[in-house]
């Protein structure tokens, strides 16, 4: 192989390799989770100072099938304290008359899609679903729920929700208003991707030690044939030079 055709087949291989590394790359960042934080806004009268608190922070975030819109009512825990998961369908709410109310529940041994659905039931205008159990209190996910209709719904973590809850059980009305917050584009690795990325380098590395191989291989033959070839001439040369210095003089 000449030292020629091996710069093209490098620079070849070199090629490709760069173009299915793009595509590759292109392809494991392809699945991308969109999700919107929601800011919540509570307002009560506090007990002991008979004063109006407001509180309003983005710790909320919109369900994957949630539709992205404001809401706003009277926050209401499930009736039965054995109910709050509201993963019964008979769980009721202590609905305080016509008005629009926000369901207060915690993450239970069932669905989101059934705790959502059983306040629907009971025409609330969102549902608010607070974390418990996680690792990081603080916490919050991307809630899936398919089939819930056009019900707000959002995840807030535990501390804020114990502490709504509390304020409700010692009979303090808390209105709760929601609004849009921060739109927010993850990018996921594909655990496809990253197999299929790590089998082509491997294959592409296999490829270049073999090419690699085959190239000395074929020189060390190419100079060994050289080295025969000189030294047969060589051989020729000095034999022929002692026939004529054999051949006798005239």
């Amino acid at each position: 192989m000449a030292p020629g055709s091996l710069v093209a087949a490098v620079r070849i291989l070199a090629l490709s390799f760069c173009f299915v590394h793009l595509l590759c790359l292109d392809f494991t960042v392809a699945e991308r989770e969109e999700w919107y934080t929601a800011f919540v806004n509570i307002t009560y009268v506090d007990p002991a100072t008979s004063e109006l608190r407001t509180e309003k922070t983005e710790c909320g975030r919109y369900g994957e099938h949630s539709p992205k819109k404001e809401a706003r009512g009277v926050v209401v825990l499930p009736g039965a304290p054995q109910d709050r998961q509201a993963c019964d369908p008979n769980t009721r709410f202590l609905v305080p008359g016509p008005a629009a109310w926000v369901a207060l529940i915690s993450r239970g041994n069932c669905t989101y899609k059934d705790q959502i659905r059983h306040a629907a039931a009971q025409n609330a205008s969102a549902v608010v679903i607070f974390n418990v159990g996680s690792i990081n209190a603080n916490e919050t996910i991307t809630m899936p729920h398919p089939g819930t209709g056009d019900l707000l719904a959002i995840m807030i973590p535990e501390p804020k929700g114990r502490e709504v809850a509390a304020l409700l059980e010692r009979n303090v009305t808390v209105t709760m208003t929601i609004t849009i917050g921060t739109r927010n584009l993850q990018k996921n690795v594909s655990r496809t991707s990253v197999v299929f990325v790590s089998i082509f380098f491997i294959v592409l590395m296999i490829l270049s030690l073999a090419g690699l191989v085959f190239f000395f291989i074929q020189r060390f033959r190419y100079a060994n044939a050289r080295d025969r070839n000189q030294v047969i001439k060589q051989s020729c040369v000095s034999t022929r030079q002692q026939k004529l210095i054999s051949l006798p003089s005239d």
